[in-house]
């Protein structure tokens, strides 16, 4: 019982505490990789503290088992639990079914967001075999469109996309900028993160943290891929590319310099325009002993959960 209340604690804090701690702890802009590690380590701890904590809860429904053996009987004894009220079976068949109904209706939301996405590229990319062109010198596809805009389709084979306009408006050094944005989403498997964070917005809408979760990645990841193309290219290159096509639009399924706010947009081009300095030792000190606290407290009050209750049973009768 008590590592079931730690864990629903655990999570509380998490939903209630860590959106408004975050922002001072971890700034974004100066390491994204490292704050989408973060980000996916809290929301995925929400559903796993809660099948954890039905899981401890249901050790009590060994009470109900006392006639199946002598040695289930002599464990059921040592846990805090009168045999003759019916309260602990109960609390047990509780908790299996809150573990039980989190596991799969998350489950059923992560293979139902992967499925249609993976249908949305496949459509998409027959749609484009028939609208678009192949531009060999590009080794992109190439749409008739009087908007500038660029995605890519998810996967390492998927295919980039950039509209006329927008070769007509950037430079040679502004166009390979965005080519190398769009092929490291594809690289990074970017299409995944959002998968997942994606998933579990879907699976538990009512949660605002799982809400800003999945925009701040969706956030996140252009930074990776402005700071891949900038690389290759500069960043100068990268921010005045921003500044013709930072609010294009980018279709379902896919991704790249997509539909921003004006602001966020902004932002981007300031952060490719000023370089970002590091976290000083302090902060990051502290904020690598925080993402070590999150993904080792969940884990240690299961496993104590589990060693406490195997030490209080006594060994096999002969």
């Amino acid at each position: 019982m008590i590592t079931a209340i730690a864990l629903l604690c655990y999570a509380l804090t998490v939903v209630l505490v860590m959106p408004r701690l975050l922002p001072r702890l971890w700034p974004a802009d100066r390491a994204p990789r490292s704050k989408i590690a973060l980000l996916l380590i809290l929301s995925w701890s929400l559903p796993l503290a809660a099948v954890a904590a039905g899981l401890a809860l249901s050790v009590r429904v060994l009470a109900a088992l006392i006639q199946s053996g002598a040695d289930t009987d002599n464990c059921a004894d040592r846990l805090p639990v009168d045999h003759s009220s019916p309260i602990g079976p109960i609390v047990g068949a509780c908790g299996i079914a809150v573990a039980s109904a989190v596991a799969l209706r998350l489950g059923y939301f992560i293979f139902t967001t992967y499925l249609a996405a993976r249908l949305s590229s496949r459509h998409h990319a027959a749609a484009l075999g028939l609208c678009g062109r192949t531009d060999r010198a590009l080794e992109a596809t190439v749409i008739e469109h009087e908007r500038a805009a660029s995605y890519c389709l998810p996967g390492r084979r998927g295919r980039v996309v950039v509209t006329s306009q927008m070769i007509r408006l950037l430079s040679s050094a502004q166009l390979g900028a965005v080519l190398a944005h769009e092929r490291a989403h594809q690289r990074g498997r970017h299409h995944l993160l959002l998968g997942l964070v994606g998933a579990l917005r879907r699976a538990f809408p009512w949660i605002r943290m799982l809400r800003c979760t999945e925009k701040e990645v969706r956030r996140l990841v252009e930074l990776l891929a402005d700071d891949a193309a900038a690389r290759d290219h500069g960043r100068l290159a990268v921010a005045s590319a921003l500044t013709v096509i930072g609010t294009g639009h980018v279709p379902g399924g896919a991704l790249g310099v997509r539909g921003l706010q004006e602001s966020e947009a902004l932002g981007r081009i300031t952060r490719m325009a000023n370089p970002v300095t590091r976290m000083d030792w302090r902060r990051a000190a502290l904020a690598a002993a925080t993402v070590t606290a999150t993904i080792v407290l969940p884990f240690a009050l299961a496993t104590c959960s589990i060693a406490v209750l195997l030490h209080q049973c006594p060994p096999p009768l002969d």
